[in-house]
């Protein structure tokens, strides 16, 4: 008889086993769709801004030399370069690496434990031990949670490497301003030297003509200095030393944004929104403290454990409010942005008719040199001005596909 029972008992216990592994499988399932993890796949393919690329040590950068615009020959360096090294740099991306790793090793313990859990057989049912399943469903949580916050550092990584990298590109601007700015204060000052020698210019004139040489050339200083700092910033990032240079060869090119609805693209980005998630993953927690509660910790803590959940809930609805308000505000930004490049297009076409008057009235002896120098200076000005704002439209849609990572 005491042998039929330990069969029996033996034939029940791989029957709980099994039953146990197939409930672990559905629970994180239903966790893994529950908690977006389903949607990363669509967030990598909404955004389409981070490229892949293959992994480049900075001793075998690309070996084609351009010209800086201090003159100086410059390696070139390609944003995915940059983004590469900055990922293998960065202290924040291997730590969430290695949380991951971490989480999934207690998921896989938790699942484990499942097995050699107690349970008893009453009334034709199986009495799970309520700790192993809490410890499952909270490990399977954190998990999915590590593998959201890995990807959220490397968005992060990727929208500061990218800003770093084309500040670049506004501070050469500044440093061509500069330069073209000292080119025209040298002239004038070469021409108020020559009137002052036949006494026709004041001394103080004269003085005045050579004060704004000395200003503009120190300004040209300063925006060379300032050219380092950027450069310097992005080097910090890929850790590499100060003072190294680069060409950055990727240059924002503007690009007629496609039509967006925007309310559903709120939609869409809530649901994808690493922030949103670890709202959500707290109501879970406190739903889990609720569902697995310790009766002995008295009624009282009891309904605190059910206001947690209230609360919960009432953060993540404050949470996705203020969400798709920044969206639209930031949208708001974009078409703003959008208006000023029209306008800034329309400009350089009335500045290059001015330009182009000019240079025959200058062939025809009708102007000085000096007027042709200034109408040039106008187009090369606004012509930067619509690259930069191209760079900040570049930076906007980015935002506007994934908010998270500014």
């Amino acid at each position: 008889m005491s042998k039929k029972m330990e069969k029996i008992r033996g034939m029940n216990r791989k029957g709980r086993d099994s039953s146990m592994k197939q409930k672990a499988a559905v629970v994180l399932l239903v966790l893994s769709l529950s908690s977006g993890l389903a949607s990363t796949v669509q967030s990598e393919s909404l955004s389409g801004n981070v490229a892949s690329s293959t992994a480049v040590s900075p001793s075998t950068a690309a070996t084609s030399k351009t010209s800086s615009v201090t003159g100086q020959a410059l390696p070139t360096l390609t944003l995915n370069q940059a983004v590469e090294w900055a990922q293998t740099n960065s202290y924040n991306t291997r730590t969430a690496e290695r949380d991951v790793e971490r989480r999934r090793m207690e998921l896989k313990n938790a699942e484990k434990d499942l097995g050699n859990a107690f349970v008893d057989f009453i009334d034709g049912e199986y009495v799970d031990d309520n700790t192993s399943w809490r410890s499952y469903n909270s490990s399977t949580l954190s998990y999915l949670a590590s593998k959201k916050q890995a990807q959220f550092a490397k968005d992060q990584i990727y929208f500061n490497v990218m800003k770093s990298y084309q500040s670049v590109f506004v501070a050469e601007n500044q440093v061509k301003n500069d330069l073209e700015a000292l080119e025209i204060a040298q002239a004038e000052e070469k021409i108020a030297l020559a009137k002052f020698a036949r006494g026709k210019l004041s001394e103080y004139a004269k003085n005045e003509s050579t004060q704004a040489r000395s200003q503009a050339q120190q300004t040209v200083e300063q925006g060379k200095i300032a050219l380092q700092k950027s450069r310097d910033a992005l080097n910090f990032l890929m850790g590499q030393p100060n003072g190294t240079a680069y060409e950055m060869v990727d240059r924002p090119v503007y690009k007629e944004p496609k039509k967006l609805d925007i309310e559903l693209h709120i939609q869409q980005l809530t649901d994808m929104n690493p922030n949103l998630w670890k709202l959500e993953d707290s109501i879970k927690t406190s739903e889990l403290n609720v569902r697995y509660f310790d009766f002995n910790n008295g009624a009282g803590a009891y309904d605190l454990a059910k206001m947690d959940v209230d609360t919960a809930k009432e953060e993540l609805d404050k949470g996705q409010k203020d969400f798709a308000e920044s969206l639209r505000n930031l949208y708001a930004t974009v078409k703003e942005n959008q208006k000023k490049y029209v306008q800034l297009e329309e400009s350089l076409r009335t500045a290059k008719e001015a330009l182009e008057l000019s240079r025959k009235k200058w062939d025809r002896g009708l102007i000085i040199e000096m007027e042709l120098k200034n109408n040039q200076l106008k187009v090369n000005q606004i012509e930067r001005q619509m690259e930069e704002l191209a760079i900040e439209l570049d930076q906007n849609e980015y935002t506007l596909n994934k908010p998270w990572s500014t």
